[in-house]
């Protein structure tokens, strides 16, 4: 999954390779860059084709897990750290329900995210329990993340102060590179979106049992290819009103042609036959329109038309123009005085002074001969000046202001077209009458207004009558010819663009086709490395299950999107996964399909936390999920969360390399412990070897106990042995399970199918320990058969010694394929 190619790059040699129409080419390319750059496309501008660089190109580094400390959240309360070793291995955190270790896997994915998919969809009760009720104050949790080649670690921290909600949290970020208010200023915020490094059952169910366009979103998104979907989106976006436009056109024909075959008009019959074909005459249709009325039509009818089509100015807004007039000529006439020539000539006069001054310095006046022109005479004579200037200037602005509305005014009068004509019955004298009027107007200012305001309203009122009987006039006389003849003209206009509009939609079809196949075949080359992976972790997973997944692939698009998993159940194909698979089988297939999103080349995080993944699996698929992690463990830090001690158990008995466990146990008032977790033949024999030390119990009441602890050593490793080489031979796991539970009604039975694979020999087990490990490993094996007594009763500590070594000898010499002895058979 090498996706270091930037898909600009990439598409451009496609198109290239596809020969593709360069008019096509340029839309593909301008969608990939942005809106701006398709709509100057589309519009025949040129473009800048500069795409903006995506998560997917950028550089990363290797980040690995390093802690994660939790004070008051959730189920820990007093501040535990959980350290892990940055880099590849695996480290199982072993808990039951309650103890408190899911605390800090959800932890690290709040921390890193600001959220955790174990409450999406939760409601606010599930929400609002987070902090921990014991000691919930202080409430933090921090996350220690370790960069390659870098020295100084990266922590996260977030705090709650008291009270304060779970979204309220006080975030810190620091590194190397300083201080951060979140991972977003470090470029890390789309690739925790991308590859999310965290998987929790409940994810895992809602990916297996959600929609197939979630499922296609969550797998595509890290295929490097968002830039084809959001090209996809704006093609889409750009198209869409074009489309609506040509529709709207054509339909609009359709109805025009019908509404002009029933206008009683020769114009219009003549418009609808034209407007019948698919691509009518635009110049001819417009050539109707611009045909003269007929000489002979009636005098009232054009002066009605013309009269219909007038336009005069509001009274309100010639109401509000007089107010605005009378205000102007008072504040020129209280600046007048700014304006007179006495005020003008001491302004000038100062200003010499001020001059004159400045050049010859201190001094007496030149003109009077009297006065001083010194200091405290410039700084008088300056503010003097200034003040003048500013007089000066508002008279001239109110005079400028005052100046411009006269105009307006005037030209408001001037300017009012009212129709002439004498046509019998149509009511214009009135009107005539009141425009004479008004354009006798006085020139003041003041005078001007109070006749605006006087004058103007009968013109308002006589336009408006005459205007409404022409109107009603045409209305009655009109053929329907000149409404529809303003439609008709309306339609030619958008019609006019219709050619353009078509083109641009069909570069953008044939843009949009492309880009749908070219996106379909590198989408599943891409997929192809990732569905490989998740066909080799299924194939660990589902064990003995007789559902087998073929290669994953991508199909369709927008709301049609899905997964496509072929699945054939005992060889034979049955179509889809879902319907077919039980639900252990469904949370394999959910690991199978996200762990490699997690695990992807691309992504800089080089650990990936899995929270509670045995869930509803048999213990086939225990021991294939023991084998996928240890793999992944390889190449990644892997750390697992788990209540279920089968899973431990698996990579101890199966032998998968080194693991980390750490086990996790929760005491009153949410006091968390973390020790590092052993197997359970040496948890059962450190217990009874506490106890054997104890010597303020009595020897007959520590005796029993310690010798139970002992059996219940000896029959853990021998349920291993068992398991182990059974499991290398390839026997089911259900006929291993029963053979163990059958065989452990007795001790005897169950040493006898760890040494000979027969839990019949149970005869033989005595000699063969004598033998081969000598009177320790016999005195031991009786003890815990038979119950403690002789000198094993004074002396406790002696016999888990003993047990201790039996077991070691059972697990280190156990013959790996038993001999069955002379005419025995060997049986399961």
């Amino acid at each position: 999954m090498n996706h270091t190619e930037p898909l600009v790059e990439l598409i451009f040699d496609r198109l290239a390779a596809d020969r593709v129409p360069d008019d096509t080419a340029e839309v593909v390319l301008a969608a990939l860059t942005g809106e701006a750059d398709l709509a100057a496309a589309l519009a025949g501008a040129p473009t800048a084709l500069e795409p903006q660089r995506t998560a997917a190109d950028e550089p990363r580094e290797r980040i690995w897990l390093s802690s994660v400390t939790v004070t008051g959240f959730r189920g820990v309360g007093p501040e535990r750290t959980l350290a892990i070793e940055p880099g590849s291995g695996l480290t199982v955190v072993v808990g039951r329900n309650g103890s408190g270790k899911s605390s800090f896997a959800e932890a690290v994915e709040l921390a890193l995210t600001g959220d955790s998919a174990r409450w999406a969809d939760r409601n606010s009760v599930w929400r609002t329990g987070w902090r921990n009720l014991h000691a919930g104050d202080p409430c933090r949790i921090a996350v220690e993340l370790r960069v390659d080649g870098v020295a100084t670690p990266t922590q996260v921290v977030r705090s709650w102060p008291s009270e304060a909600e779970l979204g309220d949290a006080e975030v810190a970020v620091t590194s190397a590179g300083g201080t951060y208010r979140d991972l977003a200023e470090l470029g890390l915020a789309r690739p925790l979106e991308l590859y999310r490094p965290f998987l929790t059952a409940a994810e895992l169910g809602r990916l297996t049992a959600g929609t197939q366009s979630q499922l296609f979103d969550a797998i595509s998104a890290i295929l490097g290819l968002e830039g084809i979907t959001d090209a996809d989106r704006r093609l889409m976006a750009a198209a869409r009103p074009v489309d609506t436009a040509i529709k709207e056109v054509r339909e609009q024909r359709g109805t025009l042609t019908a509404t002009l075959a029933e206008v009683p008009d020769d114009r219009a019959q003549r418009a609808a036959a034209l407007l019948a074909v698919n691509r009518p005459d635009l110049s001819a249709l417009t050539g109707i329109l611009d045909e003269p009325e007929e000489p002979t039509a009636d005098e009232a009818v054009l002066l009605c038309r013309r009269l219909a089509d007038m336009q005069v100015p509001d009274a309100d807004e010639v109401t509000r123009l007089a107010g605005q007039l009378r205000d102007a000529a008072a504040e020129a006439r209280r600046h007048h005085g700014g304006r007179s020539r006495a005020s003008l000539r001491s302004a000038e006069l100062l200003r010499l002074a001020v001059e004159y001054h400045d050049d010859r310095g201190d001094g007496s006046c030149p003109v009077c001969a009297t006065g001083r022109l010194d200091g405290d005479w410039r700084s008088r004579a300056a503010a003097s000046l200034a003040e003048l200037r500013d007089r000066t200037l508002a008279a001239q602005a109110a005079a400028s202001r005052l100046t411009a509305l006269l105009q307006r005014a005037h030209y408001l009068i001037d300017d009012l077209d009212v129709p002439t004509g004498d046509a019998d019955g149509v009511p214009v004298d009135d009107l005539h009458a009141a425009v004479t009027a008004l354009r006798l107007a006085p020139g003041g200012p003041e005078e001007l207004a109070d006749h605006l305001t006087a004058r103007y309203p009968a013109v308002f009122a006589a336009a408006e009558t005459a205007r409404a009987y022409a109107k009603e006039l045409l209305r009655r006389r009109d053929t329907g010819w000149q409404t529809v003849a303003a439609e008709l003209r309306a339609w030619i206009a958008s019609a006019g663009t219709l050619p353009e509009r078509e083109r641009a939609l069909a570069r953008v079809k044939a843009a949009r086709a492309w880009l749908k196949t070219t996106g379909a075949q590198l989408r599943n080359q891409r997929v192809a490395p990732f569905a490989e992976h998740s066909q080799r972790i299924w194939e660990r997973l589902r064990q003995e299950s007789n559902v087998e997944l073929g290669a994953m692939t991508l199909a369709g698009a927008n709301t049609r999107r899905r997964v496509v998993i072929p699945v054939s159940v005992d060889g034979t194909d049955n179509g889809t996964a879902l319907g077919v698979m039980s639900q252990g089988e469904m949370h394999a297939l959910g690991l199978a399909t996200f762990l490699p999103r997690g695990c992807a080349p691309e992504s800089p995080f080089r650990f990936v936390v899995v929270d509670d993944p045995v869930q509803s699996m048999d213990p086939a698929k225990v021991d294939g999920l023991a084998r996928v992690l240890a793999e992944l463990a390889e190449q990644r830090q892997v750390v697992v969360f788990t209540h279920d001690t089968r899973l431990p158990d698996a990579l101890a008995r199966l032998d998968l390399g080194r693991s980390r466990i750490i086990e996790v146990t929760r005491a009153e008032r949410s006091v968390v412990t973390l020790r590092p977790g052993s197997d359970p033949v040496t948890r059962y024999l450190d217990d009874a070897h506490a106890l054997a030390r104890a010597e303020e119990i009595a020897s007959e009441v520590r005796g029993p106990v310690v010798a139970e602890l002992c059996r219940s050593a000896i029959e853990a490793a021998c349920h291993r042995i068992v398991w182990r080489r059974r499991v290398a031979r390839g026997v089911p796991h259900d006929d291993i399970e029963a053979a163990v539970v059958a065989a452990s009604r007795r001790l005897t039975t169950t040493v006898a199918l760890a040494l000979f694979d027969d839990a019949g020999r149970g005869g033989d087990v005595l000699g063969y320990l004598g033998r081969r490990h000598g009177s320790r490993a016999v005195n031991a094996y009786k003890a815990c058969k038979e119950g403690v007594h002789g000198a094993y009763l004074s002396g406790l500590p002696e016999l888990v010694s003993d047990v201790r070594h039996l077991a070691d000898a059972l697990r280190t010499h156990a013959p790996a394929v038993p001999t069955p002895r002379d005419g025995a058979e060997v049986r399961s």
